[in-house]
């Protein structure tokens, strides 16, 4: 049995992917920067901005590791690039160094943002366009992680979308109060489950196959359409879904691609996870079969 580390098990996809390791049985161990859960002693503190030399790392060697933590605030890595290049290019660069000297095969999670949006279903070999500071970050921690970490595999996402995600349950809440909601129109996604991201990575660790894999939606989409089609499912009329422009309320252009698909080819070759469209990701919510 494989003995697994989350880096990040305190996230949104860090904690999903360390509950199903651990209910399948494994050896897994987790670290986070917030106070460590009292209840788990297998999560252990882990800062990415102190220096390396101070990390508490268990005294093993793991055969896995899921780098998903950093900073994933596009807004914020705009602001303050030198600050957040600390967590996400330093910090993450040094950590997945240590793993693999050590052994471990690291998987890195990563993002459709190292490319410009410019293209559809974008290959996984593609050059980097990134048009943003968050993209860049990604693009240099990728580069490092493939240069000297191998063997590692990077898996990048287009956007996750699970019950958890605050937007989806304003909408809900506010939809089935009969309430009025916003949804830009001329902002893309290609979203995808949080069980389909978890299974991938899953995958990806067990057969433990360098390279580089996709998570996306089989569609470009806007907020706009999802949140009408979300409507539809709760059975209220389209008229509470008022259109918006992201651009104008204010959100960079460099946050706003044309495009956000990625090619999943690599992904499928290896686990069969085909890309789902919009509305399959929307029926989880409601359980149903799409």
């Amino acid at each position: 049995m494989s003995t697994y580390l989350v880096v990040g098990a305190n996230g949104g996809i860090g904690s999903a992917l360390y509950a199903a390791l651990k209910s399948s049985g494994a050896t897994v161990w987790g670290t986070t920067q917030r106070a460590l859960p009292q209840e788990d002693s297998n999560i252990v503190h882990l800062n990415l901005l102190d220096n390396p030399h101070d990390w508490q790392l268990p005294p093993i060697t793991f055969d896995v590791a899921y780098l998903c933590a950093g900073i994933c605030r596009m807004a914020l890595c705009e602001e303050d690039p030198v600050g957040t290049s600390k967590v996400n290019i330093t910090g993450m660069s040094a950590l997945a160094k240590r793993l693999a000297d050590a052994g471990t095969f690291v998987v890195f999670l990563s993002t459709n943002q190292v490319f410009s949006g410019n293209e559809s279903f974008v290959p996984e070999r593609a050059a980097y366009q990134p048009l943003n500071e968050y993209g860049r970050q990604k693009v240099v921690t990728e580069t490092y992680i493939m240069e000297h970490c191998e063997p590692a595999a990077i898996v990048r996402l287009t956007k996750v979308v699970d019950p958890n995600l605050a937007l989806i349950r304003q909408w809900m809440a506010q939809l089935t109060a009969h309430q009025p909601i916003e949804a830009f129109y001329d902002m893309m996604l290609a979203p995808v489950t949080l069980q389909q991201v978890i299974e991938v990575l899953i995958q990806v660790g067990q057969q433990k196959k360098p390279g580089y894999y996709h998570i996306s939606g089989a569609a470009d989409v806007s907020y706009l359409e999802l949140a009408q089609y979300l409507a539809s499912c709760l059975n209220r009329p389209q008229s509470l879904v008022h259109p918006v422009s992201a651009l104008q309320k204010g959100i960079k252009k460099t946050f706003l691609p044309r495009f956000t698909t990625l090619s999943c080819s690599s992904t499928i070759a290896l686990c069969g996870q085909k890309p789902p469209y919009f509305s399959e990701v929307i029926q989880a919510y409601f359980n149903k079969d799409t």
